[in-house]
């Protein structure tokens, strides 16, 4: 990609802080699976890694695979820690879900 293009696709993105609640819909849109919710949401500057009160991301609470999958192509981190020292990693290998882990590149 390009400098004119990286630039551009920075321009086009609004800035996170902008739209704060659009961290929240993000978690909640991807909790509930609606993977075109979390895609939209995500171009119009949602903070892909924005946490909640717990220290929750998106991808944390994300336990569909679209949605998770989604999430992770948007540079979601798998390492990331809520307050409770737990990552998504951590999660998804608590949930057991072969398609989960593959939506996020992890070994069966």
């Amino acid at each position: 990609m390009t400098s004119q293009k990286r630039a551009a696709n920075v321009m086009a993105r609004p800035a996170p802080s902008a739209f704060p609640e659009l961290g929240d819909r993000l978690r909640a849109a991807a909790a509930a699976g609606r993977t075109g919710e979390v895609e939209t949401l995500l171009t119009q500057g949602a903070p892909v890694d924005a946490t909640d009160a717990d220290g929750n991301t998106a991808l944390v609470q994300a336990d569909r695979p679209a949605a998770a999958a989604a999430l992770k192509r948007h540079g979601a981190s798998l390492e990331r820690r809520n307050k409770a020292g737990e990552s998504a990693r951590d999660m998804a290998a608590s949930v057991d879900d072969a398609a989960l882990n593959q939506a996020l590149g992890l070994p069966p």
